[in-house]
């Protein structure tokens, strides 16, 4: 009998920071080794951080019952990779999928350890903190009911909220529910997004979300979205979503490609953590 990696946490925040459930103390039996949810704690007890992402991801697409904390443990991963847009990004998708699931808490307490630095990260404390029934709230959970019933008659109104002067909080609650929506013509208007086609200011937000939620589906536009911008922060927030999705070979593709030696950089220092055959190569390529 062995403590479990969350009880491990927990001893860990009681001498650090208070991030973890207090009372979560349990104790870890015998669970089936081919098990996508124990790779990702397996990964996590040996620092694995992108290995355990790429476990828990096939959690949350399965929508089983450990997709909440499935949620949690990458955010956690991923704040201990130092991505903290992503970890917001991720906390959003926790709260907004599992409204009332008890690792919100914990997903709030990390966000908020992470000094809270990205536009993204305010806007996720600025909706947790806000008013039940407060004019943004009330538009959010109107407009979550009515993507859900009728995409097509809420697509309008999500492109009205991104292009028009609404609050960021609102306009970051509608692009989160926008990306989670699987109808084509929701799936069309994030890219619309992530061009900068639509809401040029939200296109950074867009490019993440589709990294978080999409993964590998979203790569040939994020890839895309790299080659033809000229903007240095919109091709790094690219990097990181193709990160997060694990795609090396994609990445060993720009990085060969890329002429900026700050941006390539970038790539393969992201590349290094990554536990994959094409980024072995790569590494081994640039040493010849």
């Amino acid at each position: 009998m062995k403590l479990s990696l969350r009880t491990a946490c927990l001893l860990i925040a009681c001498c650090t920071t208070p991030l973890m459930h207090a009372a979560a103390v349990e104790v870890s039996l015998a669970v089936p080794a081919e098990d996508d949810y124990t790779r990702g704690t397996q990964a996590l007890d040996q620092q694995r951080w992108q290995d355990a992402i790429t476990s828990f991801d096939r959690v949350v697409e399965a929508k089983g019952k450990k997709a909440d904390a499935a949620l949690y443990w990458k955010a956690y991963a991923l704040n201990k990779l130092g991505r903290d847009e992503l970890v917001s990004s991720t906390c959003s998708q926790l709260q907004t999928s599992f409204a009332s699931s008890s690792w919100n808490k914990d997903c709030a307490a990390l966000t908020v350890a992470r000094g809270a630095s990205t536009a993204e990260a305010r806007a996720d404390r600025d909706s947790r903190r806000s008013t039940v029934g407060s004019d943004a709230d009330l538009k959010a959970l109107a407009l979550n009911s009515l993507l859900n019933r009728d995409p097509a008659q809420a697509l309008p109104l999500v492109r009205n909220i991104l292009t028009g002067n609404n609050s960021p909080e609102l306009k970051q609650r509608a692009l989160t529910m926008l990306a989670q929506n699987s109808s084509p013509d929701a799936q069309a208007l994030v890219r619309d997004v992530a061009t900068g086609k639509v809401a040029p200011e939200e296109q950074k937000q867009a490019i993440r979300m589709m990294g978080v939620f999409q993964g590998k589906r979203a790569n040939d536009t994020l890839a895309e979205i790299y080659r033809s911008s000229n903007d240095r922060s919109i091709k790094r927030t690219v990097i990181s979503s193709l990160f997060i999705s694990g795609d090396a070979p994609r990445m060993v593709d720009l990085a060969r490609n890329e002429k900026d030696l700050s941006l390539k950089h970038d790539i393969v220092a992201q590349l290094a953590l990554m536990k994959d055959k094409a980024a072995t190569d790569y590494m081994m390529e640039l040493l010849k």
